[in-house]
């Protein structure tokens, strides 16, 4: 891991998942890249009173100063010396200016604050946040509170039982060996997607084998649905962090049939860590 993208719009949480970052960074030795997107308005209505004739010039070009002196005043009190981070201003659409920074500087990792409750919509940037954990092109962890990295003991892996799971079995075991930490997987089983435990179980040892697992342990569970299961036993163990695939189907997030990774990522207490099977940015 070499780069971190952090988006913010100064937000408790979005500090928080800088700190988050930061800590990250300096196991890992990255450098961090630490984003805010202006949403331009895109009508007279949407726009700050009286300011519409001068939007173009003026007025864009203070708000890129305050935000600026927000941004330097943001990373003097959260910055630690060993973690190089720098600042960009972007003026458009969140979602497609953040996947612009993801393609172009190949970022390793986007972390982000969540608050949760409300709806994976009120992620940061609203729906340009629940896109970024469909169809982001890097692995996004989302932070919902105050996280210590150094606690970092065991991690949840939601499996589908694919074999692309493969390549994101290997990016999320370089976090867990960085970390020391065990890594869980786990089959949820559910009455509409039922299947007997002694096939299950075969084929978590093939997964495993397969992606060259270590220090972990193989599960199944059976719950009423798939997110209320991962959540469940994710408490049952005491986790960490959760983690889960996502994959996109002509525009619409799919795993084990569902959007389960917003619903994760919107419920759960815990950190959650997100990557496509398919990556790709829309």
């Amino acid at each position: 891991m070499k780069k971190i993208l952090v988006p913010t719009d100064f937000s408790p949480m979005a500090t928080e998942a800088l700190r988050t970052a930061n800590q990250l960074a300096q196991q890992q030795h990255a450098t961090i890249h630490l984003v805010h997107v202006l949403m331009f308005p895109m009508t007279e209505e949407e726009a700050p009173p009286g300011v519409v004739e001068v939007l173009p010039v003026e007025y864009l070009k203070h708000l890129k100063q305050d935000t600026q002196k927000q941004l330097d005043e943001l990373i003097e009190k959260e910055a630690i010396a060993s973690v190089p981070i720098t600042s960009e201003i972007i003026v458009g659409n969140p979602y497609q200016s953040i996947a612009r920074i993801l393609k172009k500087e190949e970022m390793d990792l986007v972390v982000m604050g969540s608050r949760g409750a409300s709806g994976v919509r009120e992620i940061l940037v609203g729906s340009n946040a629940e896109r970024m954990v469909r169809f982001s092109p890097s692995p996004v962890l989302i932070i919902k509170e105050e996280t210590d990295l150094s606690n970092l003991k065991n991690i949840v892996y939601a499996t589908a039982l694919r074999k692309e799971e493969q390549p994101v079995l290997k990016t999320l075991t370089g976090l867990q060996e960085a970390f020391g930490a065990q890594l869980h997987v786990v089959r949820i089983n559910t009455i509409s997607n039922f299947r007997e435990d002694t096939a299950v179980r075969e084929e978590l040892k093939e997964l495993a084998k397969n992606s060259e697992l270590k220090n972990y342990s193989l599960h199944t569970f059976s719950d009423i649905g798939e997110e209320e299961g991962i959540i469940h036993f994710a408490d049952e163990i005491g986790a960490d962090l959760i983690a889960v695939s996502t994959h996109a189907y002509r525009g619409l997030l799919r795993l084990f049939g569902g959007s389960i990774a917003e619903n994760v990522a919107n419920h759960a207490k815990y950190p959650v860590w997100t990557m496509s099977l398919y990556p790709s940015a829309d």
